[in-house]
């Protein structure tokens, strides 16, 4: 009889990771049964998806409040999903205002529990490691200073490297890139990645549109902007702002390293993101708004200096942040004009996502995070 695997991720990077873990974890055992929630990219990688949060990923406690009904079906749905179909173990992927309470109910049913990508302990609410230290049977993180706060907790642990090394490359060389883009070399391309959630193209996107508008005013005559666009997100959502708007970039209809990679600059919100440019070695400006309730909530909560990830994970303001208020177009031009005219910048900049790359371990996370899970699974098998 095969093992069965609950896999549940919400948001789009977690089904991306999700996705590449199942494909993993199939890889090592093909009769393995998986099912969950998740999105494209899990199903597309043979998870049985019962249904897709990712379809409706928000941000902050106040968005939260205005779906609610929506996540009680949704974990409803999920719940009801354990208990049918008794899974020899359930892996939770990041996502973890949904999936530690989730946990409760994994915990109460004997069922094995593995967490893959932490909830960012390190962040906000610290305290949440003695809830994850109840619940989960193996924590696995992909950063290394990760792997300190749980030990030093005396939560099981395992540091597996970060995921995107192995993802965030370009495919073809740089020229190939520009001309299957319509991009031209030698001259300044300016990169805008705008998020992967609804709320933040509305936030975000006017602004990085402006911002470019007034760059394109300093800039050489020929600059060229690039608009990356989320897949699973509507044109409907991007098309009024991108009537308004003068610039007029060229779009990808897709998440593609390719076309980061031919960005001399990126605008670009904090998140994962900022991570993949650093890997691609983009000098950027991260640029981030939310609802102002949610932003004052998470004022009082966050416990770090920086918010976007590549500086959480250096250290050190390697990359400029501009936050809320300070996230205006004259602010982030300013900024993105001052970079480009520094080739010391630039240079510091890549110097620094070198650092940053060599910190996350090796190549191969999906595959270690699989086998894992799996010995995991077999400790379930020798208690039983």
């Amino acid at each position: 009889m095969s093992r069965k695997i609950m896999i549940l991720a919400g948001e789009s990077s977690g089904d991306l990771h999700g996705g590449h873990l199942a494909r993993a974890l199939k890889a090592t055992s093909p009769d393995l049964e998986l099912f969950g929630l998740g999105g494209a990219t899990m199903r597309e990688a043979g998870v049985e998806i019962l249904a897709d949060p990712t379809s409706i990923a928000v941000i902050g406690i106040v968005e939260v409040l205005r779906h609610l009904p929506h996540f009680r079906k949704l974990f409803q749905q999920a719940v009801e999903a354990l208990d049918r179909r008794r899974p020899d173990g359930v892996v939770l992927i990041d996502y973890p205002g949904f999936n530690l309470r989730f946990a409760e109910e994994v915990k109460r049913r004997g069922i094995r529990l593995i967490y893959y990508i932490s909830p960012q302990i390190w962040a906000w609410d610290p305290g949440r490691i003695h809830k994850i230290k109840r619940l989960v049977d193996r924590m696995i993180v992909v950063f290394p200073f990760e792997k300190e706060l749980y030990e030093r907790a005396g939560v099981p642990v395992t540091f597996v490297g970060h995921p995107l090394l192995d993802l965030a490359k370009p495919a073809l060389p740089r020229l190939e890139a520009l001309h299957r883009f319509g991009l031209s070399d030698g001259l300044p391309i300016i990169g805008l990645l705008p998020g992967s959630r609804e709320g933040e193209i509305r936030r975000l996107l006017p602004v990085l549109l402006a911002s470019g508008e007034k760059l394109r005013e300093k800039l050489p005559s020929t600059a060229q902007f690039l608009l990356i666009k989320a897949p699973h997100l509507p044109w409907e959502l991007y098309r009024p702002f991108l009537e308004r708007s003068t610039l007029q970039p060229k779009v990808i209809e897709r998440w593609d390293y390719d076309g980061i990679h031919c960005c001399d600059i990126v605008l670009v919100a904090s998140g994962t993101a900022t991570l993949e440019c650093a890997l691609l070695e983009r000098p950027m400006a991260v640029v981030y708004k939310t609802s102002w309730p949610t932003y004052l909530i998470s004022r009082m909560l966050i416990r770090i200096p920086y918010i976007a990830l590549v500086n959480v994970v250096a250290a050190a303001q390697v990359v400029p942040e501009f936050i809320q208020h300070r996230a205006t177009p004259q602010t982030i031009s300013k900024a993105v004009l001052e970079l480009w005219a520094s080739a010391e910048k630039k240079r510091g900049m890549k110097f620094a996502f070198q650092k940053i790359r060599k910190s996350l371990g090796n190549s191969g996370a999906s595959r270690r995070a699989a086998e894992t899970i799996l010995s995991e699974l077999a400790q379930t098998g020798d208690q039983r």
